[in-house]
């Protein structure tokens, strides 16, 4: 079913959905409504800018990749994201790639449209710049993450308790593990078989559990002090 701007169910609490009902009109009625399949890349890191991505609904993963070769995820955007902004307001090569993690809705906005839109509705311009200060926030606790914790391990278990926490604020009782053990590993800076192995390790010791793709935390003190180590 097509996601109409004007009746956004994200419209609470986020920069560009949570607009007026005269610029969310604008956004339905001068950008694209788009469906991306599980795998699509909505843009690449090096590409140029051409649009802003407002998420509908669906993950995405959004990773920068080194000279060698080595990608590190940098964040899982969701509902109410803003994709491509900086390099839209900028006009920088995209700094990023976001892939679609599961089926991925989104409204397209091009830079014409966009500064037409900032002009007319001065709510807009500051959508952009909270948009851009959650991305700032999130760059910074990738950074946290991959710096302070001095062992894998307890990079991911700063991973779980930090799905755990949105879990929570989203009211539902266990995290979804869209992710696989790899990605998990490029977002902790370490291997795959190391995120297999600590994972058996939780699970045994229950402190977590896992159903599919439903993590559930019982022991969050657990993962706290594994997450200092």
């Amino acid at each position: 079913m097509m996601s109409k701007c004007t009746n956004c169910p994200n419209a609470n609490g986020y920069a560009f959905c949570g607009m007026s009902g005269e610029a969310r009109a604008f956004m339905e009625s001068n950008s694209v409504y788009m469906e991306y399949p599980r795998g699509s890349v909505l843009f690449r890191e090096g590409d140029r800018p051409n649009a802003i991505y407002v998420m509908c609904s669906g993950k995405v993963k959004v990773s920068v990749s080194s000279q060698e070769g080595r990608t590190m995820i940098l964040r899982i955007a969701k509902a109410g994201d803003v994709l491509g902004l900086s390099g839209a307001l900028d006009g920088a090569e995209q700094e990023t790639t976001v892939e679609a993690l599961e089926p991925v809705r989104a409204r397209v906005l091009h830079l014409n449209h966009l500064t037409t839109m900032m002009q007319q509705y001065a709510e807009v311009s500051l959508g952009a710049a909270k948009s851009m200060a959650r991305d700032y926030r999130a760059a910074f606790e990738e950074a946290r993450l991959v710096a302070l914790p001095s062992s894998p391990a307890g990079r991911i278990a700063r991973l779980i308790l930090d799905w755990a926490e949105e879990a929570r604020r989203n009211s539902s009782p266990f995290v979804t593990m869209s992710l696989t053990h790899e990605e998990v590993a490029s977002m902790a800076a370490t291997t795959r078989e190391t995120v297999t192995r600590t994972l058996s390790r939780l699970r045994k010791e229950k402190v977590i559990s896992t159903r599919g793709v439903a993590l559930t935390v019982l022991q969050p003190n657990a993962l706290q002090r594994m997450s200092a180590c």
